[in-house]
């Protein structure tokens, strides 16, 4: 798979917003101990499992 520059588990990330997105979720992972990607999963499932 290639990946455009600054996309990260399949999200591309461009702009000072986008780029705050990712700190703050780079910032989760980090304390779960998990990766960027595993993070994103998580999050994601969990809120659609809100829907």
């Amino acid at each position: 798979m290639n990946k455009e520059h600054g996309q990260v588990t399949g999200i591309i990330w461009r702009g000072p917003d986008d780029l705050a997105v990712y700190q703050r979720l780079k910032k989760y992972a980090d304390k779960k101990n998990i990766s960027v990607s595993k993070a994103a999963k998580q999050l994601l499932i969990t809120a659609l499992n809100k829907d």
